[in-house]
């Protein structure tokens, strides 16, 4: 989390940061600045899509505007749970490869979201 602060102070936007296990479950949020509060629920949905199946968000949000079959199927899986296909999220990731969780961003724009969380990632 302090990473993503480091690189939502440097973007001088206000963003919140949500943090997943690889369950999906939050571990960590904070807001970096006056953020609109809805903003909190996206960032959470996309951490959980990013944790659940090791993409980043922009894939995800590909995938939707393609309705790809498989994009299809994690949204089955996901019913019910916060989901948010944008782009603003990645995986976080083990120095074993394995996938452990989820970084999401929303506020700033979707590219400097995905920026803030990928600062946030590659701290783990």
């Amino acid at each position: 989390m302090k990473a993503a602060g480091v690189a939502a102070t440097a973007l001088g936007k206000p963003v919140c940061v949500a943090i997943v296990d690889i369950s999906g479950a939050m571990v960590l949020f904070e807001r970096f600045g006056e953020v609109a509060a809805y903003t909190a629920a996206i960032a959470e949905g996309k951490a959980v899509g990013s944790a659940f199946t090791g993409r980043d968000s922009a894939m995800l949000e590909r995938m939707a505007a393609d309705a790809s079959p498989v994009y299809h199927a994690i949204e089955e899986q996901l019913l019910g749970r916060r989901f948010v296909p944008r782009q603003g999220a990645v995986p976080v990731v083990a120095k074993d490869g394995t996938v452990v969780g989820g970084v999401g961003v929303s506020g700033a724009t979707s590219e400097e979201d995905e920026n803030v969380a990928k600062a946030a990632a590659a701290a783990y």
